[in-house]
């Protein structure tokens, strides 16, 4: 068996169950995100207000919008900062996620 083989995968469904990750803006997935979910490490989100959270994904729509297509691909990576801490957003197969670099 190769070391490619994927024995098996952790899934958003049961991240969300385990208390690794938090729905976010659940009920506006719609508008916010053509309806892929939005999640924020447990961490993160105990630490940042809802309010905070709005204003990060806010902040990285912006940037979705004006920055990213000018950045060469491999630098497509948003960081933001809040409370002097430095916070990732990252869109996978299953969903945006925002997290502290620390909960990758």
């Amino acid at each position: 068996m190769s070391e490619d083989n994927v024995i098996s995968k952790y899934t958003l469904e049961q991240a969300v169950e385990d208390g690794v990750l938090v729905e976010l803006f659940k009920n506006r997935w719609g508008e916010l995100s053509g309806g892929k979910p939005i999640v924020a490490t447990t961490h993160l989100s105990s630490e940042i207000s809802l309010a905070g959270l709005q204003e990060i994904w806010n902040e990285f729509v912006d940037w979705q919008h004006t920055v990213m297509p000018t950045l060469p691909e491999e630098e497509q990576m948003f960081v933001t900062q809040m409370n002097g801490d430095k916070i990732w957003v990252i869109e996978d197969g299953q969903a945006f996620t925002l997290m502290y670099p620390d909960d990758y």
